[in-house]
């Protein structure tokens, strides 16, 4: 059958729908809720399932009778309107029955959000450019300094006479930071003088990760250098694409899809402070914040986060791309692992949405 709809769309990809379903639903409905009824009641004299009509009414009631009405005519029938009216919802509906009465047509209307309908940009055009400006002064070859590797060095070496100086005195507790109230004592590696150092040999090369020489040590910590240049370089050019998409890209957003990512960045700060053995009502107190002032501290980058996720879905839709499925089975299983209580079906959407992101952005890069 074809539905009554009238449709009123709203601001941040919000509908709001009239519906008009005929009257002989609601006669339907009623009927298949007084036989509910029937069958979940005790009374004496009665089988369940065989109790008269009457009797039924005078146990529960007309108004609970159309209530139960009034929930088996939703189920029934609102996702198939959404279908006719091609409406991709989001979260729950507010529904409000607004003329209920038996011989007339029930009326309801429902706000909620639906998925935004945007146009994308010529992503492989905007990436392209955005690559360019990204590199513009990048083009000289990616090297490791003799200074870089030097200050690496000495970093390691500090690190090395800071592990001794601990181990030699195990009973030490080792210094605070003076941004945390320290007041003197304890040791850290501003303390560690030149003469303290161990000396940059090959037996150094050795135990510091089982080199053969300095030389090959040099040789290592030029490669990580150079490895982390290009790691930097690669995620400049990544946000630099991703800055002109979303730049370039209106989407109304429904706040259903900001207040979800506000709860993702939240659980995870949650989970932070815990597994550094910290409390979240303790962090509050110091940061001197409410959990609402930090939501509102999030929301910005939760717009920009909703609002890429929903363009690297459209993209990946747009170019039929799919993560590679024995990759995806695979980190199923891993997050299983670590997530036991966890629902497979999430994990499931978790691990995809993660694996296409990745699709998306190497496309966006080959540009």
């Amino acid at each position: 059958m074809k539905y009554e709809v009238k449709i009123n769309k709203l601001p941040k990809s919000e509908v709001e729908i009239k519906v008009s379903l005929p009257a002989d639903f609601l006669v339907s409905a009623r009927k298949k809720a007084v036989g509910l009824y029937g069958e979940s009641i005790e009374i004496a004299g009665f089988r369940k399932g065989h109790i008269p009509e009457n009797i039924v009414l005078e146990k529960v009631g007309e108004a609970k009778i159309l209530e139960e009405a009034t929930d088996i005519l939703l189920r029934e029938h609102f996702a198939k309107i959404m279908e006719q009216e091609e409406l991709d919802i989001i979260g729950q509906p507010k529904i409000s029955i607004t003329k209920l009465a038996i011989g007339n047509p029930v009326e309801f209307k429902a706000t909620f959000a639906v998925m935004p309908v945007f146009e994308l940009p010529d992503y492989r055009a905007l990436a392209k450019s955005a690559s360019a400006k990204a590199t513009a002064d990048k083009e000289e070859k990616i090297e490791a300094s003799d200074k870089e590797i030097e200050d690496v060095l000495l970093q390691i070496r500090k690190n090395k006479a800071h592990f001794d100086w601990h181990e030699a005195h195990p009973d030490e507790k080792p210094a605070r930071h003076a941004s945390q109230g320290d007041a003197g004592g304890g040791h850290n590696h501003a303390e560690i003088k030149d003469e303290d150092l161990p000396e940059l040999n090959d037996e150094f090369a050795q135990k510091a990760g089982n080199f053969k020489n300095v030389d090959e040590l040099k040789e290592k910590v030029k490669e990580n250098i150079i490895a982390e240049k290009k790691i930097r370089n690669a995620e400049k050019i990544r946000a630099s694409i991703i800055e002109e998409l979303v730049k370039n890209t209106k989407i109304e957003l429904p706040e259903i899809l900001i207040e979800s990512e506000i709860n993702k960045s939240l659980a995870q700060m949650k989970d932070d402070i815990q597994r550094m053995g910290g409390k979240f009502d303790e962090y509050l107190t110091q940061a001197k914040k409410t959990e609402e002032e930090l939501r509102k501290d999030f929301r910005e980058s939760s717009e920009k986060k909703a609002k890429v996720q929903l363009i690297f879905n459209k993209i990946a839709e747009v170019e039929k791309l799919e993560p590679n499925k024995e990759i995806l089975e695979n980190e199923i299983k891993e997050v299983m692992k670590h997530y036991p209580d966890a629902s497979e079906t999430n994990a499931r959407i978790y691990v995809t949405t993660i694996l296409l992101n990745q699709e998306v952005l190497k496309l966006l890069e080959q540009q």
